[in-house]
């Protein structure tokens, strides 16, 4: 069960350079804002917490920030894509509408985060934890999942075909409502996830498994 974010009200109209910049001269942290259409700045090892913001059709490059910290926040329609989160946090994050592909989560704790209707083909998780993470109706192929510690995972209607997945237990991860095409995994891995029989015959080629058709009943040679 994920816990939402819960934004204040009301959301005080701002402008993100000018807060970041006001963030980083007093040692304070961002705090219910709403940012549209603006862009991430450029920073040079700061570290910064956004805590009940909303951001709206806005744009992160995120280069050279050192560790960023969102809490009970939303994005809404956001440009992410090849942002680096790298040792960043998130906790009661809403991703929704998101461009993310190519976005780097590395070392990142993810707690109580949701991802709807984003896009994270080649986007990289790896050495990260997460506890209540759901995607959902997201487009996810080549997405890259390595030593991704989680707890109460969900996957639910995704496209996730050639996903990596290295050194990272999918035991009880249900995939049914997902396309897994292609992914490339370690056969112990697998143990314990749940799909359904099809994926299970798609999966089965990681075992070197050739699966024919069964011939039809009463159609055998003596």
């Amino acid at each position: 069960m994920i816990t939402p974010p819960k934004l204040p009200e009301p959301l005080r109209e701002a402008m993100l350079e000018e807060e970041i910049s006001l963030s980083i001269g007093e040692g304070l942290d961002v705090k219910g804002c709403h940012f549209y259409g603006e862009e991430m700045p450029a920073l040079s090892g700061e570290t910064l917490e956004f805590s009940g913001c909303h951001f709206e059709k806005c744009a992160f490059s995120l280069t050279g920030a050192e560790h960023l910290v969102f809490v009970d926040c939303v994005l809404d329609k956001c440009d992410l894509g090849a942002a680096r989160f790298e040792k960043s946090t998130f906790q009661r994050v809403a991703f929704r509408g998101c461009r993310m592909s190519g976005a780097v989560f590395s070392q990142t704790p993810l707690m109580n985060v949701s991802f709807e209707n984003c896009l994270l083909d080649l986007a990289v998780f790896s050495e990260s934890k997460a506890q209540h993470v759901l995607f959902s109706d997201c487009g996810m192929k080549e997405c890259s999942f390595a030593r991704f510690r989680w707890q109460d995972w969900v996957l639910r209607s995704c496209v996730t075909r050639r996903a990596e997945i290295h050194e990272t237990a999918l035991k009880g991860l249900d995939v049914t409502s997902c396309d897994i095409e292609g992914w490339l995994v370690e056969i112990p891995a697998l143990r314990g996830m749940i799909v359904t029989q099809e994926q299970g015959i798609q999966l089965a080629s990681l075992l070197g498994l050739v699966v024919r058709p069964s011939a039809p009943a009463g159609n055998h040679t003596s």
